[in-house]
């Protein structure tokens, strides 16, 4: 009986086929012609549904092949985007410089990282959005490259050492002052007078940075560009997202979620602590930051039990795909000239300022966004709507640095600043578009199962109540226009007489019945109740 149960299971993977069963059914001593009346029997039986361990293998599977296929199908989109990136090479000639050494599916990685550190030296700059236009944007960006141990993040921090090299530059001189003026203090006694502590520029700081100390340099990093007090980007890059997670859930530079969610809109943002390091005023969070890490480690930082907050949908986490036993190329020659063109174009971007003339790609977004969104709805998808929505944000914010090097020759010089309007073009709207195609993608690779269940259970949960409001109502409709408990047992469901007065207390306090007298019945005295008029809620 054990055989022939386990002929009628295995027969659900062998597609019901008695010539493949036989290959993988057990003799267990019987003869050849006992199997196959055994398998003969079991595939007759009428399908019932398989049994719950083979249930739970088959899903097993099935969940390992979808993962397998999902890694399979992104890691030929990287491919893709990568010849994208490198037939572009041509009009955006730093794209070479950018992607030095890499294979091609790593190339969407190297743009990423660029985009972020070199629209952060254009801090300066601003332009206006099809939502608000007539408030002034920044160029902001969230971005996580996401792949396994060894799976080449290196190539983040070579750019980081080249393109951030006029920030260290300028910070230096702030942290100098610092270093000296806490040297000083230590070096002074106790009843002597103590320096006077400078108000210096900072704006690198490492993940282990103590809230005070963040909000106080990004408060004080601010410049004079034309005529008006403008507060410029901190910047943040790290090779370790698990490292920066931990870190951030202890100590004086616990958890900077919230200057995180805040960061990619610059929305406002206020302290009131007691102690004197606390600057006691109301600010704007400008912050761009850049973390390397593992698949593990993104789940730490973007889950199920946050994603409602918004955080996965101002990210840009682009994936690093498995090397598959592949070498990178051996470099014979060291290309020094292409890390000086990099550090070079970083200091002119330092030096750029004013509104950038970008409408047409700004309407070019518009369009790619409303059709997307009428597929959204066509498809009542509410998890694509969600992740749709800041994907035109970031296409911006990262083709801006490349368009403008493309264009630097329509620019003119104010001083020390590179200015003016340009005009953009289809080869602008290729980059922006290939861009904002990559954050759609990869927000659905990442995040897209988490956001269609946050939909499934908001719909789930509000089913439920919808579902108690329901009863009520419906209870309540029925009920005579004057009754009795006996009538608010009936009408509502109720078995027990005390949990029955409970209600007609609770509907009495929110005035939509009122008792209209008493009765006798068997000897007893009892109340009798009308509705007031008043709806119930």
């Amino acid at each position: 009986m054990k055989l022939y149960q386990l002929a009628v299971n295995l027969r659900a993977i062998c597609d019901n086929d008695k010539a493949l069963l036989m290959q993988v059914m057990p003799r267990l001593g019987l003869d050849e012609r006992e199997v196959q009346s055994i398998v003969d029997s079991a595939c007759k039986e009428p399908v019932k549904g398989i049994s719950k361990q083979m249930r739970e293998i088959l899903g097993t599977n099935s969940a390992q092949a979808s993962a397998t296929t999902q890694r399979a199908a992104m890691e030929a989109q990287l491919e893709m985007w990568g010849e994208q990136i490198e037939a572009l090479f041509p009009h955006y000639p730093i794209l070479r410089d950018v992607c030095k050494g890499l294979k091609r599916n790593q190339y969407p990685a190297a743009l990423f990282v660029a985009g972020g550190l070199m629209m952060t030296l254009m801090t300066r700059c601003t332009y206006r959005f099809y939502h608000r236009p007539e408030e002034l944007r920044r160029l902001n960006n969230c971005t996580l490259i996401i792949g396994d141990p060894a799976s080449g993040k290196s190539f983040a921090t070579r750019l980081f050492k080249l393109l951030a090299a006029p920030i260290v530059k300028a910070d230096k001189v702030g942290k100098d002052a610092i270093n000296a003026y806490r040297e000083q203090t230590r070096s002074k006694g106790a009843n002597k007078d103590k320096p006077q502590k400078p108000k210096v520029v900072v704006r690198l700081h490492p993940a282990r940075t103590s809230n005070a100390q963040f909000i106080q340099d990004m408060v004080n990093s601010v410049e004079v560009v034309d005529g008006e007090v403008m507060q410029l980007h901190m910047l943040t890059f790290d090779t370790e997202l698990d490292n920066t997670v931990t870190v951030q859930k202890g100590g004086s530079w616990i958890d900077k979620q919230s200057l995180e969610l805040k960061a990619f809109h610059n929305e406002e943002d206020g302290q009131a602590y007691s102690n004197n390091d606390s600057i006691l005023q109301d600010f704007y969070v400008t912050w761009n930051f850049i973390y390397t890490g593992t698949p593990i480690a993104l789940k730490k930082k973007v889950n199920s039990q946050n994603f409602g907050s918004g955080l996965a949908t101002r990210l840009s986490c682009i994936p690093l795909p498995s090397t598959n036993f592949r070498m990178m190329d051996r470099e014979t020659n060291i290309d020094y000239e292409s890390d000086e063109r990099l550090k070079e174009w970083a200091f002119k971007l330092d030096r750029t300022k004013g509104e950038l003339s970008v409408q047409k790609l700004v309407d070019e977004l518009y369009d790619w966004t409303a059709r997307r969104m009428e597929d959204a709805g066509e498809n009542e998808s509410f998890a694509d709507e969600m992740l749709l929505k800041r994907c035109a944000y970031h296409g911006l914010n990262f083709s801006a640095p490349f368009v403008v090097m493309r264009h630097w020759a329509e620019l003119h010089q104010e001083g020390d600043f590179w200015c003016g309007a340009f005009q953009t073009d289809d080869t602008d709207w290729e980059l922006a578009e290939l861009i904002t195609n990559i954050q759609l993608t990869c927000q659905r690779y990442f995040f897209g199962a988490m956001a269609e269940q946050y939909f499934d259970d908001k719909d789930r949960e509000a089913s439920y109540k919808v579902q108690r409001r329901s009863k009520t109502i419906e209870g309540f409709k029925n009920l005579p226009e004057e009754f009795t408990v006996e009538d608010v047992m009936r009408c509502f469901g109720i078995e027990n007489p005390n949990t029955a007065r409970s209600r007609i207390s609770k509907l009495q306090k929110d005035r939509v019945i009122e008792k209209s007298g008493d009765y006798v019945e068997n000897g007893t005295t009892k109340s009798k109740y009308r509705k007031t008029g008043i709806t119930i809620l």
